[in-house]
């Protein structure tokens, strides 16, 4: 019975201890969200003193003492906890702060080796000791920090990101890439970090990172290669990439999708015929839809790199693949068309846009069939550029035809046609270019003047030395 009793009395006071802290916290906290700061920092040190465990008072402390700029007043609750319980890691961090806000560094290097000792093998204590002593902007002394726990830990790569982020923050960029090659190879989630991050360097500098970075392990090669093509060197950052692709085939789905991502936005004829490059490798390794969207992706990339050959390539059968959907066969056929006029094989563009015609869409269609159109013009044969546009009632053929019309010397009927097109059709530029030509030709009194249009025909194909002599012999026989 008497055992019972003083049973009976331990709990009451166990709950009576608990019911008292709570109350406390509870007003310490009402005084830390009206931001009296200073009153709640008092309160939750009154907590501390009572009950010298109670990690959310001294959690508590921490936030109230921030604002105030008192945070070596951290540094002894905080020990005192680690004194009533070694095991909770977050006090470690939190004297480590108190230490170092009370210019105290021997005494965080103390807290960091004990909390080591409590976690053998863990970077954490070392991170935290180095990050600590950052926040004190102690760069020297972080670095310190983490070596020694590289040291410690008998590991050349650990804290690899930290010491790469230090060593850039201090312009040794050509550290910064050693480390990060460490650190991308064992954390392969550092490597957008470790990017942008590297990008940031002075353009001096470039070089000597891409040739630590090419020394690397193949991770540290693939980020080369991501650099390298930002850097203006599309060529050796694919050769690079490619060197260094994974053998596995998701790993090197996943460095091409990097590659790529990468290169978007890379302006530049070699750039955009790299981006079909590494495209068509994705694909190769990519099975059913997936893959022929990455095709036509790349045969996009190679016609704006002016390589036609390899679009054409990537288009040959997709074009015409009847499993593709149809409005990715349409794309398709399109970009087939655009490179056939690029390259100037206009008799094959105009097969092509013939026989593909019912899968490419009304839109489609339309663009299409001026862009072949224009490339007749640009070969001279304004005969083949009227025939297509025969069936083209929008606005915009109208005002093609206008421009057909003027380079045959129908001053009469381009004005007409170019009239009726009106300020909207087409580009801005278009539109601006149809105005110069209306203002040209309104003050000339005749109808036709076939010299004035063999004139206007030759600028347009781009000869404008020969366009500007035939302009100045139209000139020189019409009236003042």
């Amino acid at each position: 019975m008497r055992r019972t009793f003083l049973g009976l009395l331990l709990l009451v006071g166990m709950a009576g201890r608990a019911a008292g802290q709570t109350e406390a916290m509870t007003r310490a906290y009402e005084l830390e969200r009206r931001s009296d700061f200073a009153a709640a920092a008092a309160a939750y040190a009154q907590i501390l003193r009572q009950y010298p465990d109670n990690l959310s008072a001294l959690l508590g402390l921490e936030r109230s003492l921030g604002p105030l700029r008192r945070e070596a007043e951290l540094a002894l609750p905080a020990e005192a906890l680690l004194a009533s319980d070694p095991a909770i890691t977050a006090a470690y961090s939190i004297a480590m702060r108190g230490w170092a806000a009370a210019n105290r560094p021997d005494s965080v290097a103390s807290v960091a080796r004990r909390w080591a000792a409590m976690e053998p093998g863990s970077e954490v204590p070392y991170r935290e000791w180095g990050n600590t002593l950052l926040g004190q902007r102690d760069g020297n002394g972080a670095r310190r920090a983490y070596l020694a726990g590289r040291e410690q830990l008998g590991d050349p790569a650990a804290l690899a990101g930290e010491m790469a982020l230090l060593a850039g923050a201090q312009n040794n960029w050509e550290e910064a890439a050693r480390e990060w090659a460490l650190a991308v190879d064992r954390y392969p989630g550092y490597r957008l970090t470790a990017r942008n991050a590297l990008l940031r360097a002075p353009q001096a500098e470039q070089e000597r990172i891409l040739r630590q970075l090419a020394k690397g392990n193949p991770a540290a090669r693939r980020l080369g290669a991501e650099l390298a093509i930002q850097w203006g060197q599309p060529a050796a950052a694919y050769a690079q990439l490619m060197s260094s692709l994974p053998e596995s085939q998701p790993q090197s789905v996943d460095a091409l999708r990097q590659f790529l991502d990468a290169a978007r936005g890379v302006g530049g004829p070699e750039a955009a015929t790299v981006r079909g490059q590494a495209l068509e490798q994705l694909a190769d390794r990519t099975i059913g839809s997936g893959a022929s969207r990455l095709r036509l992706e790349a045969a996009r990339a190679y016609a704006d790199g002016g390589d036609a050959s390899s679009a054409r390539r990537m288009l040959g059968t997709l074009a015409s693949d009847g499993s593709a959907p149809p409005d990715m066969a349409a794309s398709a056929a399109a970009t087939l068309v655009t490179v056939l006029v690029q390259e100037g094989q206009m008799d094959e563009a105009q097969r092509q846009l013939d026989a593909l015609r019912r899968n490419l869409g009304e839109e489609n269609a339309e663009r299409l069939t001026l862009q072949v159109a224009e490339g007749w013009i640009q070969q001279g044969n304004l005969e083949r550029a009227d025939a297509v546009l025969a069936s083209d009632s929008t606005v915009e053929g109208l005002a093609v035809s206008g421009r057909i019309r003027l380079y045959r010397g129908d001053l009469a009927g381009a004005s007409t046609a170019l009239r009726s097109a009106g300020p909207f059709a087409g580009t801005r530029e278009e539109a601006t270019a149809r105005t110069a030509l209306l203002t040209l030709i309104q003050p000339i009194e005749a109808d036709s003047l076939p010299a004035l249009g063999s004139a206007l025909l030759t600028l347009a194909r781009g000869d404008s030395a020969a366009a500007v002599a035939g302009l100045l012999r139209v000139a020189d026989a019409l009236p003042p």
